[in-house]
């Protein structure tokens, strides 16, 4: 498996010059499996640079699977202009969960109306890719591309709103993706966290808020750098990645981030910076 990070940016992008080293699209994560097969985890802007690639690789025959965190802007807001989409002889594959009483399907057909986007719709079938949506069932498990992949409710603090947290295994590999979480109490007390980070050799997880920030942005639905050491020390995670970083945070204080990481934790704790890509 190959892991790739197009985008790492938390709620809007953020194009300033101070913020090009560590990259200013929003979340969007790649796993390869192999040629022209992909896990993706979530879909922010990042995702129009992944599907270039994986266009320039092989203009066909594509097939990459979308794994949803939930359906934020941030995290779909690629979707619309990944040109994969419009390419016919692509295979596209979303799975997630809607909010309650309302659809996956639904609410990103929302997202193509013609007064928000001025894109043909893709969910057509002749439109572009082979492009379906995939809701989570009942059961945990499910397999994507030949992966085991465990999917989970997370809690978001005080909101309304729900996030899904991902496990996938493939080849005695196992990377865990959970954003967008904020624990109630401690992060090792959260079983479905444990369950789905036990012991993974990669875990990215949301890190938007330093310690000292986290009273005056309780119940906004993100972690701190604490939660996600935390959490990675309670499973045994081999690599920590912290992820979705607050958009006000530049280059400049996203190094002293790392350098006060590499001080605090005994772990392999690192930084997402888009552009980030090595085998797991």
């Amino acid at each position: 498996m190959r892991l790739t990070f197009w985008g790492v940016r938390g709620s809007v992008a953020t194009p300033e010059a101070e913020n090009q080293l560590y990259g200013g699209n929003t979340p969007c994560i790649e796993l390869r499996l192999g040629d022209s097969r992909s896990l993706v985890f979530d879909a922010g802007l990042g995702l129009r640079w992944q599907a270039n690639r994986m266009l320039d690789e092989h203009g066909s025959g594509n097939h990459i699977e979308i794994l949803l965190s939930h359906c934020h802007w941030d995290h779909i807001q690629g979707i619309p202009f990944a040109p994969l989409m419009y390419l016919p002889r692509n295979q596209v594959v979303i799975h997630g969960a809607g909010y309650p009483h309302r659809p996956l399907l639904a609410n990103l057909m929302e997202q193509l109306r013609p007064e928000f986007c001025p894109v043909p719709n893709f969910f057509h079938d002749e439109v572009g890719a082979n492009v379906s949506v995939s809701p989570l069932s009942s059961d945990p498990w499910f397999e994507a591309l030949g992966a085991k992949v465990r999917w989970g409710f997370l809690p978001r603090g005080g909101t309304s709103s729900i996030v899904v947290g991902y496990r996938v295994e493939f080849k005695k590999k196992k990377v865990a993706y959970l954003t967008d979480v904020e624990y109630s109490g401690r992060a090792e007390d959260c079983a479905e966290a444990m369950a789905l980070a036990s012991k993974v050799d990669v875990l990215i997880h949301d890190a938007q808020f330093l310690p000292d920030e986290r009273e005056a942005t309780r119940d906004r639905g993100h972690s701190t750098y604490e939660d996600a050491i935390a959490l990675a020390r309670a499973c045994g995670v081999k690599r920590l990645i912290c992820t979705h970083h607050d958009p006000s945070r530049s280059d400049r204080e996203l190094d002293e981030v790392s350098a006060w990481l590499r001080q605090i934790s005994d772990l392999t704790v690192e930084v997402a910076r888009e552009g980030m890509e090595f085998e797991v």
